[in-house]
């Protein structure tokens, strides 16, 4: 169990991006220090930081390279994933490494770079004297409309838990689930919704499962998205941000959320528009000028070290170039022709092309 007066000291706040969401890392490591500027705030870097950027840019927070992390699997895990998969599979090393780096750290607490707090993030860490892990579910509550069945179709193809948000304390629990994660994301932490893999998503929603200290929290201030406003609405009362009138909003997650396209609080299919949502209007509108602020619009161009573009295609093999050839030949053959006839000779041509051998 935490000693009570040490709660807050040994707090560490991470959050994981390439460099071209570093204005995103940035705007949340600020929200951070203003709710508690005794947390220690960490910006785990899956990239190299630009040379073109001011490199006290990120201060006073701590940038940690992925490199420095040694991860053995790395090389074959840039090699695996895409960028956003690769940026999700390294998440358990980094947590893993900030509690073996410093033994005094008792919690560390992950968030999306996209993620605003706006509230005290220290009932979450009292609770943590008591479990090891805190999770928060996409959404909290249900009913019959059709809107959100449909949200209960995206969960089971995404996962019940959101992992934009992970609390975790110093535990036994926390260990194994860290090292069980970490074997699964090194080979699956792939974006394939027809395979039942969304990220690490689906993975953490075993957790609850397996480890028998994990807290699903229900509160609906933590972790509001586009995707739980069926259940929640937002007020402002005093100057604070209100979730259903009852609860203090602590962290908005402005997942899809840029600053070219402010008229959508989700670029996604289907969009999520501010003008259905006026009452999000001066919340987005905070983070936007934070966002611009930070070099958004300069910063989201930049490419990632690990990922370069994919090579180009090697050039046509010799059977490849003798069909190109008889179709063109078969084409200008045909120009002058009726069109049933040209259909009738293009089969032809396509025919002649795949079964004859070249050489």
């Amino acid at each position: 169990m935490l000693d009570g007066n040490l709660i807050v000291l040994l707090t560490t706040i991470l959050t994981i991006c390439s460099a071209n969401y570093l204005a995103q890392a940035k705007t949340l490591a600020d929200s951070v220090r203003e709710q508690h500027p005794e947390y220690k705030v960490v910006i785990g870097l899956v990239d190299r930081f630009p040379a073109a950027l001011d490199p006290h840019y990120c201060q006073p927070h701590e940038v940690l390279p992925v490199e420095d992390l040694a991860i053995p699997e790395f090389p074959e895990m840039c090699a695996r994933y895409t960028i956003i998969e690769l940026n999700t599979a390294v998440k358990p090393f980094y947590m893993e490494y900030l509690y073996r780096r410093n033994p005094a750290v008792q919690v560390v607490i992950y968030f999306d770079p996209d993620i605003l707090i706006l509230g005290s993030l220290q009932p979450l860490v009292a609770k943590l004297q008591n479990y090891s892990m805190i999770l928060t579910p996409h959404c909290c509550s249900y009913d019959e409309a059709d809107p959100n069945i449909g949200h209960e179709f995206n969960m089971l193809r995404g996962g019940i838990y959101n992992l934009g948000f992970l609390a975790t304390a110093r535990h036994p629990d926390t260990m194994a689930f860290l090292s069980w994660w970490q074997k699964r994301l090194i080979k699956y932490c792939f974006w394939r919704p027809m395979d039942g893999l969304f990220f690490d998503q689906h993975w953490a929603g075993l957790a609850p499962l397996y480890f028998e200290t994990v807290l699903v929290e229900k509160d609906p201030g933590y972790n509001m998205a586009h995707w739980n406003l069926c259940e929640r609405s937002l007020s402002q009362d005093q100057g604070r941000y209100r979730v259903n009138g009852q609860h203090d909003l602590v962290f908005f997650h402005f997942s899809k959320y840029t600053p070219k396209q402010p008229a959508f609080l989700a670029d996604r299919q289907p969009p999520v528009l501010l003008v259905d949502h006026p009452e999000l209007a001066s919340l987005v509108a905070v983070y936007h000028d934070q966002l611009v602020k930070n070099q958004h619009l300069t910063l989201s161009k930049l490419g990632c070290y690990f990922y370069p573009p994919p090579l180009p295609p090697p050039p046509p093999t010799g059977a490849a170039v003798w069909k190109k050839n008889v179709k063109r030949m078969v084409r200008a053959a045909l120009h002058a022709a009726p069109v049933p006839v040209q259909r009738y000779g293009k089969r032809i041509g396509q025919f002649i092309a795949d079964n004859t051998d070249p050489r």
